[in-house]
């Protein structure tokens, strides 16, 4: 028997003749009552152990986000990006455009169909004719290349 059953105020016995009876405690007694009580009761005591565990398993606290280290920005709806990080982006950005222009015509197309136009590998194969595990490669050597310009 689970630990929530044993503490629960409701119980449901089968008789010799094969009924069942109904039974809530209401203030130390035992009261017998009707299938459609007890269903209601028993759904509605359910419930709230649900809602119970629920609260338990999503509760967060201060603490609990030092821990993960995550900032309490990231659970507002406007995450404020610090300066920091927005000057590292702002050069990546720039790095990523000027080895984009080092590439050949072909390269930057698969680039350019493959991570800006959210093209799939299996689409792109099938529109240029070269077999999916080749655009792979391709891609994977591209971006090699690119590596070592940004650094």
């Amino acid at each position: 028997m689970k630990y929530w059953q044993k503490a629960r105020n409701y119980r449901k016995y089968e008789r010799e003749d094969g009924t069942f009876v109904h039974i809530i405690t209401v203030d130390g007694e035992d009261v017998e009552v009707s299938a459609e009580v007890y269903q209601a009761y028993s759904q509605t005591d359910r419930r709230e152990r649900y809602q119970a565990e629920r609260n338990e398993s999503i509760l967060l606290s201060l603490e609990k986000l030092a821990e993960d280290e995550m900032q309490l920005s990231y659970l507002t709806d406007k995450h404020i990006e610090s300066a920091e990080d927005t000057a590292i982006r702002s050069l990546l950005k720039s790095q990523l455009a000027e080895a984009l222009t080092l590439l050949s015509e072909e390269e930057q197309s698969l680039i350019q169909a493959i991570y800006f136009e959210g093209v799939s590998f299996r689409a792109l194969s099938g529109q240029s004719g070269i077999p999916v595990m080749t655009l792979h490669d391709r891609i994977r050597k591209i971006i090699v290349k690119m590596t070592k310009r940004m650094q």
